[in-house]
């Protein structure tokens, strides 16, 4: 039982990683249609910029803070200048723009930073903490108690501020809240540089156990997708359920299901995806969209 509870417990710190690239890919997608292959991109340049600034001599919450804010500006720029020209109902072109962003900022990741793995420190330590036979990293604790905070107030600034509801707003239906005196393109770029926030913190509580390199955010990408697929794309909640639970299967799978083991325990995850999208597509907690003739 204690191993058991020992890899649910690695699952969950894991899948606050997940969760908050799929919110950060929920927010993208439900303002602009868009799914956004490179939020992981965006991530590690985040991650890179912290660790410049660590190297200029900058303290390490102060070079956090200087990553996540050029984080914003990054997502905020991407749609002003490319996302925007876009037609929202031209899903064929978002998702080449999508796929093309994320081979571009992988190619100038590398073109500036290079491609050999870095270290990260860990901003909360390394001491580790024991308890009834269960071990837990302070790199664990910290980096996922820093994710669900930043996801909290994401929800809150969402649910319960006049800018969140404007963002709604604007997501929901862009003709009205002009008529209503919004303007989409200011609110659909904060909506970016919210999202690339809440990724950036996920790329930075990852480098310091994956290890800082341009493909660190490739598997949890692809999580992330699965985890906006099951818990449904159009819920916030659904989508960061989803990051944990993928987590969750994934170890425990790699440990009870034989020949699951090393890279491979991620099929068991995806083949639950698979069977929850068949028979409910919008997800666990998604609303299927209405059409009327």
């Amino acid at each position: 039982m204690t191993e058991f509870i020992q890899i649910t417990l690695d699952g969950l710190m894991t899948g606050t990683v997940y969760a908050a690239l799929a919110l950060a890919i929920a927010v993208v997608f439900q303002g602009t249609g868009m799914l956004n292959l490179a939020q992981g991109e965006m991530a590690v340049i985040a991650a890179y910029i912290a660790w410049a600034a660590l190297g200029w001599g900058l303290p390490v919450w102060i070079a956090i803070l200087c990553a996540v804010v050029t984080s914003a500006a990054l997502g905020a720029f991407t749609y002003q200048a490319i996302v925007r020209w876009v037609p929202p109902h031209r899903e064929d072109s978002l998702m080449t723009l999508g796929v093309t962003l994320l081979l571009g900022l992988n190619a100038l990741v590398s073109m500036v930073w290079g491609s050999d793995p870095r270290s990260f420190p860990s901003p909360f330590g390394t001491w580790v903490v024991h308890f009834a036979g269960v071990r837990l990293t302070s790199q664990q604790l910290g980096g996922a108690a820093m994710v669900l905070v930043v996801m909290v107030v994401m929800a809150l600034v969402f649910t319960r501020t006049s800018i969140g509801l404007r963002l709604r707003a604007v997501a929901q239906n862009p003709r009205s809240a002009v008529l209503l005196g919004l303007r989409p393109g200011l609110w659909l770029s904060v909506g970016w540089a919210s999202a690339c926030v809440v990724g950036a913190v996920a790329g930075i509580v990852a480098a310091p156990s994956a290890g800082l390199s341009p493909g660190m955010m490739t598997v949890p990408l692809l999580m992330a997708l699965a985890a906006a697929n099951l818990g449904g794309i159009s819920s916030r909640v659904g989508v960061v359920v989803g990051g944990l639970l993928i987590a969750v299967l994934t170890s425990l799978g790699g440990r009870y299901v034989p020949g699951l083991g090393g890279d491979l325990n991620v099929l068991l995850a995806f083949v639950v995806v698979i069977a929850v999208v068949l028979v409910k597509p919008a997800g666990l907690f998604g609303r299927e969209s209405v059409v009327r003739a």
